[in-house]
């Protein structure tokens, strides 16, 4: 008679403990998965599947803990030499150690995962991602960089003693708004972004400007650097966030920028002269330029101000779009609905293959935006409409002006579809159904509670975010 083995579960790993694993695979959120004997389960930041390797615990629960890597014994034959000196650090990149098509391939794997344990779906129809290898880096269109006086140090540098030197322009360590590295160059920013970001740091040294701080220096200038730049265009825009205005600063500034980077376009001025640690401000004043550059998805052309939403990576947000559109199976004669349309991008983008297009939005400042992008293209079959979605989609009202639609693309933030809106959509029951989504989990959680009426018919992962672990998932859905 075979004898079995009974593996005992053993006690939650301690914090700090450190545990030489054999990881398995690779969890959303950019995690290796380890398990022990006892089939305890170990998320691992920074280490990638197929490895061997040792790890401290960071915090142990009931059925899982999480680890920070600290030695590879034996690497995955996807791993590379991340090519940023602050990567593993800097909370801008995930993925950086690991080769692109791997990337590719794993994403994809956490789609079918997601759609198999949330969705419910035996064998989800994923399809290979769509990825950007062509431009892997240097792909954001715009750039957000923080001032501070709390540079995060290394531990070289606390070592040494020397730290009299606090200040700092660039992104926050990862998982932490209180730390900012002093970025010398982002690999996945726009180069000329980083010759602007250098100019900036040696300018501001030179005036002797310092850090707002509500607390402790509530009279300093600097909160952040905002610099965004058109695929289409070459335009380049600088945004420069102050508490105050200061004249003497921004003519001096603006005279450098004209005579090193001649590439900028416009610069502006947003204050913000609350505590609040955003980049948006209650007053704009326009340096020179116009205040706008424009770029294109499409054929269509829009204004991007300097707090207006736009696609970070144009050319995937064009093939996103596409495959929208594809998901979609759009027809001459269809009248379409575009749920949580934003500014109209994608209305727009989808309004010369259709009857009439209807796009729904609950942000007023948005819906402004979308008539205005909707009447400088000429683009004549286009409605937009502010509303609570929970309340719009079976409006006697909507339903009479503008019609049942054959079709609708959703497209909503990243906690997903609301509960009533998925009731609404089911009562609606339009044909198709093309949902776009930047968080494959909730996406999954939303069709699961539609798919008592809708099957899946393919689900493509696009990746917009190149070195990170975040996804776009677009979902072909049709009534059955």
């Amino acid at each position: 008679m075979e004898l079995q083995t009974e593996i005992t579960r053993q006690p939650k790993p301690e914090r700090g403990s450190q545990l030489e694993l054999r990881t398995e695979t690779f969890a959303f959120e950019g995690k290796a998965v380890a398990r022990r004997e006892d089939g305890y389960v170990i998320f691992v930041e920074g280490a990638l599947a197929n490895e061997k390797i040792t790890a401290e615990i960071l915090k142990a629960k009931g059925n899982f803990a999480d680890a920070k890597l600290l030695r590879v014994l034996e690497p995955s034959a996807d791993r590379r030499d991340a090519i940023c000196h602050d990567f593993g650090i800097c909370g801008g990149c995930s993925l950086m150690h690991m080769k692109y098509d791997a990337q590719l391939f794993w994403k994809r794997q956490q789609v079918k995962e997601i759609f198999q344990r949330i969705g419910k779906i035996e064998d989800p129809p994923v399809l290979d991602t769509l990825g950007f290898p062509e431009r892997e880096y240097h792909y954001r269109n715009k750039m957000e960089f923080s001032f501070s006086e709390e540079r995060w140090l290394s531990a070289e540098e606390i070592a040494g003693g020397d730290v009299a030197d606090r200040f700092a322009l660039g992104l926050h360590v990862r998982g932490r708004y209180d730390r900012v590295i002093d970025t010398a160059f982002c690999h996945i920013a726009h180069p000329i972004g980083n010759r602007i970001l250098e100019l900036t740091r040696i300018f501001c040294d030179d005036h002797k400007l310092r850090v707002f701080n509500a607390d402790t220096l509530p009279e300093g200038l600097l909160r952040f650097l905002v610099i965004r730049n058109s695929y289409s265009t070459g335009e380049m825009m600088v945004n420069f966030v102050t508490s105050h205005y200061n004249d003497d600063v921004m003519q001096a500034y603006a005279a450098l920028l004209r005579k090193e980077v001649p590439e900028v376009t416009t610069l502006l001025n947003n204050i913000n002269s609350k505590r609040a640690q955003i980049a948006v401000g209650e007053k704009e004043h326009v340096i020179f330029g116009s205040g706008m550059i424009s770029d294109k998805i499409g054929n269509a052309t829009y204004q991007v101000s300097a707090n207006s939403f736009f696609q970070t990576n144009t050319v995937q947000a064009e093939r996103l779009y596409k495959v929208a559109i594809d998901a979609a199976d759009l027809k001459k004669e269809d009248n379409l609905w575009d749920l949580y349309c934003g500014a109209g991008t994608i209305t727009l983008f989808a309004a010369p293959f259709v009857r009439s297009v209807l796009g729904i939005e609950l942000a007023e400042s948005s819906i402004t935006d979308a008539h205005a992008n909707a009447e400088r293209n000429r683009i004549s079959n286009a409605s937009f409409v502010s509303s609570d979605l929970r309340k719009a989609l079976l409006s006697p009202d909507l339903l009479s002006k503008f019609g049942k639609p054959d079709v609708l693309i959703i497209d909503p933030p990243r906690s997903g579809t609301h509960a009533d809106v998925v009731r609404e959509i089911l009562e609606l029951a339009p044909e198709r159904i093309s949902y776009i989504s930047c968080n494959p989990a909730t996406q999954a959680r939303d069709i699961e509670m539609m798919s008592e009426k809708y099957s899946v018919e393919s689900l493509q992962p696009v990746d917009m975010f190149p070195q990170t672990w975040h996804i776009e998932c677009v979902a072909k859905l049709r009534l059955k």
